[in-house]
């Protein structure tokens, strides 16, 4: 049971990092990590991007934005906990732009 557990954190662990360790590339495709109880349409809406997918995770949503620099600031202003360059995890989720 424990070297299942580990295999099981090893393979969740090991994508969270790549993603939390990617260089500051600037696609217009932004993950957005927030709170689930959070609204991600209003806080896209309002740091001007729009959400892409028709679903989205509890803790993030990708969002397509033509000013990353000023959305990133602007969705941390909203209650964001974190903005990240997007396309890493749009290829890995299967989402074609």
């Amino acid at each position: 049971m424990r070297v299942f557990l580990m295999m099981a954190m090893l393979g969740f662990a090991a994508p969270l990092a790549a993603l939390l360790l990617q260089s500051g590339q600037q696609s217009d495709l932004r993950l957005v990590i927030l709170a689930p109880w959070h609204d991600a349409e209003a806080l896209a809406q309002s740091a001007g991007g729009t959400l892409v997918g028709p679903q989205r995770a509890p803790f993030a949503a990708l969002v397509q934005t033509d000013n990353p620099a000023r959305f990133d600031d602007l969705a941390r202003d909203f209650g964001s906990f974190g903005v990240r360059d997007g396309a890493a995890i749009a290829a890995l989720c299967g989402v074609v732009l």
